[in-house]
């Protein structure tokens, strides 16, 4: 597979999975909605109407701060391999995040289209990349998941759980990835595949794998990964704060170790919601308050809300200054074919760079 390819068309069957499971997600953000607006929620209501100016203001930029981990975990995990420029990225991540609202991985599949196309990153190092960033939010947000889930405070037990399974899961990973990365690990691999016959070995000599390949020294830095697993936490001590101040804008205050497992489920369902997160994440936060035997759980429905209103308007409004970025008539042409490379980009031919 080269740089230019782009994925298969989805099948009727898989279109239809994803027009169903958008429906359910519209239907579940209804039931999120009755529930905000039920009798016993009038009193966070009017709490909502005479909101602090100053708590919708942090509220925004809680929003703001995680759209801008976001980008930046993405810009450091390829920035060894590949430079891309970093304000590109970041309005690329931006209308990402936004076309994550509707189905069909519409979010997924800009980011890749304009990876692929105008940064002309190969398909298989683009893979091997969102894998890396995706492991490290494994062991980044599981470990404090997993803290909350056993104590309900934040305590020498929370922080004793959470940093221990992050230690192991941040060890495991670099150890892995060290082993296997640059030309040891190829040689390695390929004496793997030649146990498993011709074809796993005319496999891993393909120009995908070796592409692919190239994307564990994301990962086979323990300095790096470091880096990326301090973003993510920056990350989610702000979503956890988005859930922390809509709960005092509403009335319905929420310990912040609860914030936390709220902000985790919320983003774990969001990002494995196969069907758009709209919906999905709020029906979670309600489902998670009710097993944390949170007070009053149909009010979180409220809170919810309030973090997807305070978001899609952040969301919204950042991405169209993205576009203007971007370029709508330059958004999908190669950088070499617009005239300019921004400063921070690199020009390197991706069908050449990975060759060994």
């Amino acid at each position: 597979m080269n740089s230019t390819e782009t994925p298969k068309r989805m099948s009727a069957g898989r279109i239809a999975l994803q027009v169903i499971g958008f429906a359910i997600g519209v239907a579940l953000l209804a039931w999120c909605v009755r529930q905000a607006f039920s009798p016993g929620n009038q009193e966070q209501l009017a709490a909502l109407r005479h909101a602090p100016p100053h708590h919708i203001a942090i509220l925004c930029a809680a929003n703001a701060m995680v759209l801008f981990c976001s980008g930046l975990s993405f810009y450091v995990s390829l920035h060894p391999i590949k430079k891309l420029n970093f304000w590109d990225l970041q309005a690329t991540n931006v209308i990402a995040t936004f076309l994550s609202y509707v189905p069909f991985k519409a979010g997924m599949l800009f980011r890749i289209l304009v990876h692929n196309r105008r940064d002309r990153v190969p398909l298989a190092l683009i893979g091997a990349w969102f894998g890396a960033v995706s492991i490290v939010m494994a062991i980044t947000i599981l470990p404090l998941f997993l803290a909350s889930l056993a104590v309900r405070e934040i305590n020498g037990k929370w922080i004793a759980i959470a940093f221990f399974t992050g230690a192991a899961g941040y060890s495991i990973v670099c150890l892995l990835a060290w082993y296997f990365h640059g030309t040891r690990g190829m040689a390695i691999l390929r004496a793997i595949a030649e146990r498993f016959g011709n074809r796993a070995r005319t496999i891993v000599r393909t120009r995908f794998v070796r592409t692919a390949h190239g994307g564990l020294d994301i990962l086979a830095s323990p300095g790096r990964v470091l880096a990326l697993v301090a973003v993510r936490l920056v990350d989610m001590a702000s979503q956890a704060g988005r859930f922390y101040i809509a709960g005092q804008i509403v009335g319905t205050p929420i310990p912040f170790e609860s914030c936390v497992l709220l902000a985790s489920m919320h983003f774990v369902v969001g990002v494995m919601s196969p069907a758009g997160t709209v919906g999905t994440r709020e029906a979670a936060v309600v489902g998670a308050a009710a097993m944390l035997g949170l007070e009053n759980p149909p009010a979180m429905a409220g809170v919810a809300l309030l973090v997807l209103a305070s978001e899609a308007v952040v969301n919204a409004t950042l991405s169209a200054f993205a576009l203007i970025r971007l370029g709508i008539h330059r958004m999908f042409v190669p950088r070499g074919l617009t005239g300019h490379t921004p400063a921070g980009a690199s020009s390197r031919n991706p069908e050449t760079e990975f060759e060994t």
